[in-house]
């Protein structure tokens, strides 16, 4: 069973390729869209920390007039308090002068996280991002000058966990949604890259429907397909016509060679009769001389006629005279033509032929059933022993009279069965040139059965022999010309 998902194919190479490249577009705007977002973010608290950080000396200065310096800064760091947001002021000797209440209130007063976090500012400079117990904060740490005196440092630090946090539900919620659409981009190119090849998959499937039947018939048409694919079109034409000249050709030659051939040699073998009737004093070398150019002038001509009849019945020439007939009284006549030779390359057959027929009527041409039965109960003479039976039975099943010819010879291999009815096919070279076989006669059987509607079927085990079974139908068909 061919698999639905094919790694060789184009259409799988195209979506996977269209696949990856929409993947690397959709993750890299994600990432930069991600990245971009978390800028703002960091970068909003440091303008935040930093107006803080550089207000706060102007308030102090201004507070300063009123009150005292401690107060003052007291005052001015209430004054810019903010909601997670902590600020407080060191002296010169890292002496904590000053802090805001946020030090002390809610989470920053839990676990230690106030402490952890003065140990972490305290002595630093500039703007940093930092994590501190799974929380993410800004600082910002500067010099504080009030009035043109140098009072100590000032930190600031504000908890940017709940932005970040935000920030991480947006980013999961971006990547799922890049995936999602990652995934209809995919759905989508598999049916674009489905749809744009399938004038290719039909070339394809007309090409394997293209026989010697059809092959005259046949033209590839597509209008509306992309140009390349009507430029392969025509081209496919073009060879599919120079095929089926080179077929005409063929054929015309077989038949005309057949038919020149066969007149001259039949004139040959007639002298070389006579000339053994009357030669009563040929030698003996020189009768067996003629005796074997008699028989292979012999074997000759019916290699001619069989030639001639498989080319008139391609050609459309062989004329089939269907009538209502006895079928087991046509078998029955062949089978006493088979006890005294006359068409029978075999000669007499004697008790080898037996017979188990039942009374059935078809539309059949009487003179090609024959030629068929001769030629199948030759064939099956061929490969058996000559101490081995040949069975020919007659039956009707489902409307059709079925002629089944069974020998018990060595069978025919299962690699061969599909090819046996194929002209010059022959199973054993060396078998075929033994018993004279020239690889036409089951061809012509095919030929003769269908042209009288009805169908040829074979059985085989190795060891065991073979049945061909000639189905024919009892019923008027219209088709009486191949």
């Amino acid at each position: 069973m061919k698999s639905v998902v094919d790694p060789k194919s184009i259409q799988f190479r195209l979506t996977l390729g269209l696949v990856l490249v929409s993947a690397l577009g959709i993750g890299g705007f994600t990432s930069w869209i991600n990245l971009r977002m978390r800028e703002l973010l960091v970068d909003r608290h440091k303008a935040n920390a930093l107006m803080i950080a550089s207000r706060l000396s102007e308030d102090a200065s201004w507070f300063e007039e009123s009150t005292g310096m401690n107060e003052a800064l007291t005052k001015a760091v209430n004054y810019r308090e903010q909601a997670d947001v902590a600020v407080w002021v060191n002296d010169p000797n890292g002496r904590r002068l000053v802090e805001s209440k946020t030090l002390g209130m809610g989470s920053w007063a839990m676990n230690g996280f106030s402490d952890e976090v003065l140990d972490l500012v305290d002595g630093t400079t500039g703007l940093e991002t930092v994590k501190v117990q799974n929380r993410y904060l800004v600082t910002c740490s500067s010099p504080l000058t009030v009035n043109g005196e140098k009072v100590g440092g000032l930190y600031v630090v504000d908890d940017i966990t709940a932005d970040h946090e935000s920030l991480s539900r947006i980013t999961q919620t971006l990547v799922l949604s890049s995936l999602l659409l990652l995934g209809l981009v995919a759905i989508a190119i598999a049916l674009y890259t489905k749809n744009a090849l399938a004038p290719i998959r039909k070339i394809n499937r007309l090409a394997g429907e293209i026989s010697a039947d059809n092959l005259a018939d046949t033209q590839l048409e597509f209008d509306r397909a992309p140009t390349e694919v009507q430029e392969l079109a025509q081209t496919c034409n073009l060879m599919i016509s120079r095929l089926s000249s080179a077929w005409d050709q063929q054929k015309r030659f077989v038949s005309d060679v057949s038919h020149e051939l066969r007149t001259p040699l039949t004139l040959v073998n007639g002298y070389l009769q006579s000339t053994l009737r009357r030669g009563d004093n040929l030698s003996a070398p020189q009768r067996e001389g003629l005796e074997i150019a008699s028989a292979e002038a012999e074997r000759t001509i019916h290699l001619l006629q069989e030639l001639l009849d498989l080319a008139r019945a391609e050609g459309g020439h062989l004329q089939f005279h269907l009538e209502l007939e006895s079928v087991d009284a046509v078998v029955r006549e062949v089978m006493e033509m088979s006890q005294y030779g006359g068409d029978f390359p075999r000669g007499r057959l004697g008790q080898r032929l037996q017979v188990d027929l039942v009374p059935v009527n078809a539309w059949i041409d009487r003179n090609k059933l024959k030629q068929v039965l001769i030629n199948l109960v030759d064939n099956a003479l061929k490969y058996s022993e000559a101490d081995q039976p040949v069975v020919v039975s007659l039956r009707e099943r489902d409307g059709r009279s079925q002629i089944a010819v069974k020998d018990t010879g060595r069978g025919i291999p299962l690699s061969d069965l599909t090819k046996i009815f194929e002209p010059f096919y022959r199973v054993d070279e060396c078998r075929s040139r033994v018993t004279g076989g020239t690889g036409l006669g089951l061809a012509i059987v095919k030929t003769l059965v269908t042209g009288m509607g009805g169908s040829l079927e074979v059985r085989s085990k190795l060891d065991e022999g073979s049945v061909f079974t000639v189905s024919l139908p009892t019923k008027r068909i219209k088709k009486e010309r191949l």
